[in-house]
């Protein structure tokens, strides 16, 4: 069986772990990405634990062999969410461990392994330019088919960011800061810490987030991204490609009620 990966960001790269694992050994997986016209983003991201296990299992990495430069994670400090208890934190059990990463390195690391033949070259219409029995489109939404798209309702649209040089050595979590207009993210790096403060623009000027931004963090954001947020009605596109896309899992509470779905972003 020959399998297509579209794209070699955090989706692409952990969908290639994953059928490299768990699919029967006369397979072939293909990536496909163009990094020059799409590059990875550079600020960090953070996983949960069983994508640790994945990466340990499919690359050999370890906390002494760590080509993608990952750094401890032991859970997530929520700051500023509750009236009662301003802090709390949301623990991973003692013996396990998550990770904070750069997509970035994730994609050298996956691109450059021998588990998979690595293509550069940018995808229009993958049915007609790619040979395989099974087509993963890791890409995020594009132009192909916008009436397969919805609208998904969430009140924040738009993303300060800035990678601050050096390390923090008491950081050893994902934190998580409920401001006045949104919250912001604050990860780990190798040798950075990454700051994102997420928000909605037709709520919230810019200036008024940049300021916020900068009396949190005493830095001015480097980065301003707006985006889009849907969902896929139908996740098969074509005779053979699949969108496998980034996938937010629904909270505890609402999956306890018995409602099952996915939202691809």
């Amino acid at each position: 069986m020959k399998i297509a990966i579209i794209g070699a960001g955090s989706a692409g790269c952990i969908t290639a772990l994953h059928l490299h694992k768990y699919m029967p050994t006369d397979r072939e997986i293909v990536i496909y990405h163009s990094p020059n016209k799409n590059p990875i983003e550079r600020v960090g991201q953070s996983t949960t634990l069983d994508i640790v296990e994945l990466m340990q299992d499919t690359l050999g990495c370890n906390w002494h062999n760590n080509p993608v430069d990952a750094t401890f994670k032991s859970g997530i400090l929520y700051d500023g969410w509750g009236k009662k208890n301003d802090k709390f934190f949301h623990p991973f059990p003692m013996h396990t461990m998550g990770m904070h990463f750069v997509p970035k390195k994730l994609s050298n690391t996956v691109v450059e392994s021998k588990h998979f033949t690595s293509i550069e070259k940018i995808i229009t219409d993958p049915e007609k330019e790619i040979d395989a029995d099974v087509i993963f489109d890791c890409r995020g939404r594009h132009n192909r088919d916008k009436s397969n798209y919805e609208p998904l309702i969430n009140p924040l649209n738009s993303c300060l960011l800035y990678d601050k040089d050096g390390i923090d050595l008491d950081l050893k979590y994902t934190k998580a800061v409920a401001t006045p207009n949104g919250w912001t993210f604050v990860i780990p790096n190798i040798d950075s810490v990454s700051y994102g403060y997420l928000y909605n623009n037709t709520i919230t000027p810019k200036q008024r987030a940049e300021k916020n931004f900068i009396e949190l963090f005493d830095v001015v954001p480097k980065t301003h991204i707006n985006f889009e947020n849907y969902m896929a009605k139908n996740m098969f596109v074509g005779e053979r490609t699949v969108l496998n896309l980034s996938l937010i899992h629904i909270s505890e509470p609402t999956r306890r009620r018995g409602i099952s779905y996915a939202v691809f972003c």
